[in-house]
């Protein structure tokens, strides 16, 4: 069995506790705006920002409905 090189648990775990620390004494208007900041500077907030179709589909395709609803 080949050793992990990537784990992707430690990883959300790492991010989420950043991002919890980071944004942790934030209002919610404060939380709002730091999300779409961060967002809009990623590459597929930048292609959704100009209204790319393409990158609208994917986004769509990433974040499927629920089952429920």
């Amino acid at each position: 069995m080949r050793a992990k090189t990537f784990h992707a648990v430690k990883l959300m775990r790492d991010l989420r506790d950043r991002l919890s620390q980071e944004m942790g004494q934030m209002t919610p208007d404060e939380r709002v705006r730091f999300i779409s900041q961060r967002a809009a500077s990623t590459k597929l907030g930048k292609k959704l920002a100009e209204g790319d179709r393409d990158a609208t589909q994917q986004a769509d395709a990433a974040d499927p409905p629920s089952a429920g609803g």
